[in-house]
């Protein structure tokens, strides 16, 4: 590599081809014409002493340089955007803003909102920004620094996240009207569960609940059938409104009402999964302390999910 540094608009336009693959498409996109945006791509090759893309007939696709080099590319242009951002609210009197991972149960239980609100009321000149993601998105993103706190179910963490225990969230069974299990009374036994078709989060989103279930129903006896993995809460839902299957989710989603879905508390006392908000050991940023001293304090209340 050169001693020529590297600019923003750089890493931009690799970004944009890499994206589209295309010099044609990415041209159009970036408001260029194409071969200003080739010699672009060569300079910056050219600083780099490495190919990004392999050239493939008439078609292009990443090298292992280039693929090594996007999402380091996409976390400094992030950045750069965030910085950005810092000074145009500095100018309006804003004091900052807070970048919130939270998986997408969470809005539903009752300790999260009272967290949100509680750091309203305190810092109401601080624009809070929520990222709906899984967890295993959180703490990508919290090590890239593109979130400056998460709250997740929990899984296995690097060791440069650290995280606090908000609260325990009991699971419960979610099923058609139709089910036999919904005309019941109180709570529903896994091993009643045997014969029915599951509905999971796909496991790299949601792993450490995915696990629990999977064990749950071990223990019991029987390997659940699984009918469908998917990405989304609303997408569960919506399939066991339709009729398909049964889920095993945290227990405050009983609060989203949903016609022919029906709730039943999970019996077995181990069947709880916890709620914890995550953070990177460095973190200094004041904002942060605030968040996690406000989730810390409901915590110790004991505040329920």
């Amino acid at each position: 590599m050169t001693n020529d540094y590297l600019e923003l608009r750089h890493l931009k336009y690799f970004v944009t081809v890499a994206d589209e693959l295309h010099f044609g498409r990415a041209a159009e996109r970036l408001g260029i014409s194409q071969p200003p945006l080739s010699q672009q791509i060569h300079a910056l090759e050219t600083r780099l002493g490495a190919n990004l893309f392999e050239r493939k007939g008439r078609g292009i696709a990443l090298s292992a340089a280039g693929t090594a080099l996007l999402p380091r590319a996409r976390t400094i242009l992030t950045q750069a955007e965030r910085a950005a951002e810092s000074v145009a609210r500095s100018q309006r009197g804003e004091l900052g803003e807070l970048h919130l991972g939270l998986v997408s149960s969470g809005p539903f239980t009752v300790v999260v909102p009272r967290v949100l609100a509680r750091f309203r009321e305190r810092l109401p000149n601080v624009r809070l920004l929520i990222h709906e993601m899984a967890t295993s998105q959180q703490i990508d993103a919290l090590e890239q620094g593109l979130i400056d706190v998460g709250v997740i179910r929990p899984d296995a963490l690097p060791e440069n996240i650290k995280a606090i225990e908000l609260f325990k969230d009991s699971l419960t069974v979610v099923m058609h009207a139709s089910n036999p299990l919904a005309a019941g009374e109180g709570p529903v036994d896994i091993h009643e569960l045997a014969g029915e078709d599951f509905i999971f989060y796909q496991r790299h989103l949601g792993m450490r609940l995915y696990d629990e279930v999977i064990a749950l129903c071990t223990r019991a006896g029987f390997s659940p059938h699984i009918l469908y993995e998917v990405r989304e809460l609303p997408t569960i839902i919506g399939l066991i409104s339709g009729g398909f299957g049964v889920a095993v989710l945290p227990g405050s989603i009983q609060r989203v009402r949903v016609e022919n879905v029906v709730y039943r508390p999970l019996a077995n006392t181990e069947a709880a999964t916890a709620v914890w908000a995550i953070y990177r050991d460095d973190a200094n940023d004041p904002m942060v302390h605030a968040f996690l001293d406000i989730a810390q304090c409901l915590a110790s209340k004991g505040v329920k999910a």
